[in-house]
């Protein structure tokens, strides 16, 4: 008879942590959590895509825009008079509260926009002014709606607020594991982009996959962390926290800038703004574009005024030179701080993080960077499909009962929520373009209700898959989402009675662009759903499913124990020892105490990274967690060590 742990190897599946081989650790790795993270990471993708293009798709999304056009104002004492209106509005909605911004006009957007808040728990407040009469805009003129900023939400925070940002954090770092992971996994990945046999089943699927991952491989690995790099200060906080009182200090000394003041709630009258701004524009030497008052009527009450940020002079960088601020005692008047374009604070370190922002954002080389990070990240989308396809490809030809007894009923579940994120989104982000166009322009909270029509969409999506065949919901779905892309230049043609020909003579090549990409996309997903025609997905039989129950029911509650121990050790036992090495490092790196916590935090996330791999790749769970504790405890005893002999 054979012994336990006989048994236990003889019937592991490639749900179970493999007993023998780096490789083969990190291929269960990368397969379930690519698997479980993918579906996420698809929506992120694909809507971080469409917010590359942000600021096109919400020019489109405002057909009324050109015929306010002929009001914005250009001379410094247009400007002070449209402050002047903007602050009179503001001090009768919001006299005394958190905050108030306001946007100025320009080119881009003619109106006066303002936005406040009367605390941190209160909901933004907005409107928008005619900076000639100071009145509100009729949303006749200028309908309300997100734009393609909601796309920019979505990618980074669901329309969560912070617990959508930590959300996308987590699903990132799992990323970046499963991109390692991949790499280590298919070793002959370059060799095999070079390698496409369509019509082959399982072997297609895999292709598909490999070469929009190695097209785009660079790119998927500087989105990722620079996006983590964005949120340093909110992912990573514990090398702030361990060498400053709170994030005001240290952000104040990495950035030689006054520290936000404290509200004292004593009574006091704004200065006025018009005044400040044109003392801004004369320190800065150039217009500005927008004022931001922290403690509106409050004595301990600031003014900061932005510089019009040069898009066309700041994309020939990488490091770009910025806009320019100039911060003021919001009561007083008294100038606080000017910092210049091109005055880059906080040493090389802080140099590092602004990179990877304009990286991230793709604020440089203009239009041609964008359609490449455009492609890219479609690319990014499409090995993230084909990834979790190719799971219930595999699936479909040898069931392996995962999931014992309840196998079927999950395979079906991954089989939905593939149609549904996959094509279902496709479905919801054109749906939120066709909302634009036939929610009434005057309707209250009107940007609400086109998000609202975005969800219920994809919601909608997901009930129909779940009732449908799997194969008849692949073709349903994508051939709407083709009908909806195909059919919204006639829906805006009988909307607006604009259409592209009119955009083009018109100039407006952001509007053409939105037009015909969203043709090109209608295109794509009609050949997707031919295609989908021609394949018949079904669930393995339960006679299939069945036949290996015997051989695998015993291993599945010790192995499941001891996955849920590796992922605690690698989450939980990973963080503590990455948040270490933020807090160490800066002791020891030989650089100013703020830049040396930014640096080591954004090492930290690459620390994260290594020790989830290490923790997947030990042969026991035990082992994992005694790695991960004795790298805690000496991260815990060198930073004992030094703030005793050392000082922090």
């Amino acid at each position: 008879m054979k012994s336990n742990a006989d048994s236990l190897t003889d019937t592991a599946t490639e749900s179970d942590p493999p007993v023998r081989g780096f490789r083969q650790r990190m291929t269960w790795l990368h397969t379930w959590g690519g698997l479980w993270a993918g579906w996420v990471l698809f929506a992120i993708f694909l809507t971080g895509t469409l917010g590359v293009f942000d600021d096109a798709i919400t020019r489109w999304m405002k057909p009324e825009r050109p015929l306010v056009a002929e009001m914005a104002p250009g001379s410094a004492e247009q400007r002070a008079q449209a402050v002047r209106l903007a602050q009179t509005y503001l001090q009768q909605a919001m006299p005394r509260g958190e905050f108030w911004s306001i946007g100025l006009p320009g080119e881009s957007d003619p109106a006066i926009r303002l936005f406040w808040r009367e605390n941190e728990d209160a909901k933004f407040q907005q409107t928008r002014l005619d900076p000639v009469t100071g009145t509100e805009l009729d949303k006749a003129v200028d309908r309300e709606t997100e734009g393609g900023h909601h796309f920019v939400h979505m990618h980074f925070e669901f329309h969560a607020g912070e617990a959508g940002i930590w959300m996308v954090g987590f699903f990132a770092m799992i990323m970046l594991v499963a991109l390692v992971s991949g790499v280590i996994t298919h070793k002959r990945i370059f060799k095999d982009f070079f390698t496409f046999r369509p019509k082959k089943g399982q072997r297609s699927w895999l292709d598909a996959h490999n070469v929009a991952s190695v097209l785009t491989l660079p790119f998927q690995f500087m989105i990722v962390y620079t996006g983590l790099a964005i949120f340093y200060s909110l992912y990573m906080p514990a090398g702030i926290f361990a060498h400053y009182p709170n994030k005001d200090t240290y952000f104040s000394q990495l950035l030689s800038r006054p520290a936000p003041r404290e509200e004292t709630h004593i009574d006091a009258q704004v200065a006025s703004l018009d005044k400040l701004l044109l003392t801004a524009e004369t320190e800065l030497g150039r217009r500005a574009s927008f004022i931001s008052v922290n403690h509106p009527g409050d004595s301990s009450a600031s003014v900061t005024v932005f510089g019009l940020f040069d898009e066309e002079e700041n994309e020939k960088y990488l490091l770009p030179p910025g806009s320019g601020n100039v911060i003021f005692d919001g009561i007083t008047g008294e100038t606080l701080d000017i910092q210049m374009s091109g005055d880059h604070r906080g040493g090389e370190a802080q140099a590092v993080q602004r990179v990877m922002g304009t990286l991230h954002f793709a604020r440089f080389g203009g239009d041609t960077i964008k359609w490449l990070y455009f492609i890219s990240g479609l690319a990014g989308a499409i090995m993230m499909a084909t990834g979790s396809i190719l799971f219930m490809v595999k699936r479909r030809q040898k069931a392996l009962n995962e999931f014992g007894s309840h196998t079927r009923r999950v395979y079906r579940l991954i089989e939905t929520l593939n149609v549904a994120v996959i094509a279902g989104l496709c479905i919801a982000c054109i749906a939120y373009l066709w909302s634009n166009r036939l929610i009434p322009v005057g309707i209250e909270d009107r940007s609400h209700w086109e998000i609202t029509t975005f969800f219920t969409v994809w919601l909608m999506a997901l009930l129909h898959a779940s009732i449908r065949p799997v194969a008849s919901a692949w073709v349903e779905q994508l051939s709407l989402a083709a009908l909806l892309c195909l059919a919204l230049p006639l829906l805006n043609w009988l909307t607006t009675g604009q259409q592209v020909l009119t955009y083009g003579l018109q100039g407006d090549w952001e509007r053409v662009g939105v037009e015909l990409t969203v043709i090109g996309l209608g295109l794509l997903l009609a050949t997707m759903a031919q295609k989908a025609r021609s394949m018949a997905p079904v669930l393995p039989p339960r006679s299939a499913v069945v036949a290996t129950q015997q051989k695998t029911i015993t291993a599945s509650v010790p192995y499941r124990n001891s996955i849920l121990m590796r992922v605690l050790a690698a989450t939980l036992g990973g963080y503590a020892v990455a948040s270490g090495l933020a807090i160490l490092l800066p002791m020891v790196l030989p650089m100013a105490r703020a830049e040396a916590v930014l640096a080591s935090t954004l090492l930290s996330f690459a620390a994260y990274t290594g020790v989830i791999i290490w923790v997947f790749s030990a042969r026991a769970p035990k082992r994992a967690w005694q790695g991960v504790f004795f790298l805690a405890i000496g991260c815990a005893l060198t930073i004992l060590l030094n703030a005793t002999f050392g000082g922090m």
